[in-house]
């Protein structure tokens, strides 16, 4: 029923790519960074496993989600300031009413092989979000597509730079399918 709601409400106008939205050499520079750090319980200090909510206030590792996450600011990680303006050029140039003014942190992802995210939404009561991104760092992988709509809907040919901004809401499930080969890295902030 949520795809033939899409289709009659033309759902994907609201899914807004931003092309080359960072340069080759800042996704190279954040990728190559993120390769020295170590396994890490917080996210803050390294590589941690990625949780996903269970309820309004728990988060644990499922194997609806399995990959891994890093957060990133001012202090911790590269190119921030690249970051920085990217995500203004997003809340300012987002074709649709929203009222996001701030996002709520940048995590680093990396889905190795077989790694995926099962279909889901990034809004719900524990988490107040409005607009999600994704920012594309690599293309040195094959699977780990972001599909919408139980996978009836795809955003076609991401590059390295690239950005996909959505609302957050109940009418935009998403999932990243399974890595095959290789790893895949993406930015994800969530704006609210």
């Amino acid at each position: 029923w949520l795809m033939q709601l899409a289709n009659q409400l033309d759902l994907r106008q609201y899914i807004a790519e931003f092309r080359g939205l960072l340069s080759q050499s800042t996704c190279d520079t954040i990728v190559e960074w993120s390769k020295d750090l170590p396994e890490h319980k917080d996210a803050w200090k390294g590589w941690s496993a990625a949780e996903s909510a269970i309820s309004n206030t728990e988060n644990v590792i499922t194997k609806h989600r399995i990959c891994e996450h890093t957060m990133m600011d001012q202090y911790h990680g590269p190119c921030w300031d690249n970051i920085k303006l990217a995500l203004q050029h997003i809340i300012e140039q987002y074709p649709y009413i929203h009222v996001s003014t701030e996002h709520t942190g940048v995590s680093l992802i990396r889905y190795r092989e077989g790694h995926k995210f099962d279909e889901h939404v990034d809004h719900y009561g524990g988490a107040n979000r409005t607009l999600s991104c994704s920012i594309v760092l690599n293309n040195e992988y094959t699977g780990g597509e972001l599909c919408f709509w139980q996978g009836q809907y795809q955003v076609p040919d991401l590059r390295t730079g690239d950005a996909v901004v959505f609302p957050s809401n109940f009418c935009f499930p998403h999932e990243v399918r399974p890595v095959i080969t290789g790893t895949r890295y993406v930015l994800i902030v969530w704006f609210c």
